[in-house]
């Protein structure tokens, strides 16, 4: 009995088997939507900046510094920015929230405030989009002059150190 059920399951299997080629049964149409559609894939929209680096040069530690980071999408997709992230708190970002079309421009503004960043800022902005890279990143730079004399002094030590000049024994820090 095993042996009947047992040759029964191979006769159909062999039978339910359909010999055909596979590639037979591919349509043409079909291949050329699948090329379409991974052509559309690597597709990406690009975002052209005007320049990724804006210097604030000297200002005063208080003053609250803005700019914008101006950009045309010169992709071929609708550009999508999902998220703006600074390097530092002191640093706000606002974004276009809707989707910039092929050819477009739009501004990222940026505002710094310079309260207790006294010295040589540089802060980095990322932009998280759509892109081929996914995030795209700007930075803004400043110096910030120090608010009291006490700060001055210390920031003028730092910056001996930092030009190794003398070391931080020599002046007392």
């Amino acid at each position: 009995m095993k042996k009947i059920v047992l040759l029964l399951l191979v006769f159909t299997g062999i039978i339910a088997c359909n010999n055909d080629n596979p590639s037979s049964k591919i349509k043409d149409e079909n291949v050329q939507k699948a090329k379409e559609k991974m052509a559309d894939l690597n597709k990406f929209p690009v975002m052209e900046f005007e320049t990724r680096e804006i210097d604030f040069g000297t200002h005063d530690e208080g003053e609250i510094l803005d700019t914008v980071f101006r950009f045309t999408n010169t992709g071929d997709n609708p550009l999508i920015i999902t998220d703006v992230k600074t390097s530092c708190g002191c640093t706000t970002p606002y974004w276009p929230k809707k989707p910039i079309q092929p050819g477009e421009s739009d501004v990222i503004k940026v505002k710094f405030n310079t309260n207790r960043k006294p010295g040589k800022q540089i802060k980095t902005i990322t932009i998280h989009a759509n892109t081929k890279n996914l995030t795209e990143v700007v930075r803004i730079k400043a110096y910030v002059n120090p608010k009291s004399k006490e700060e001055k002094e210390k920031l003028d030590k730092v910056n001996q150190i930092l030009k190794n000049k003398v070391s931080p024994d020599e002046i007392g820090l």
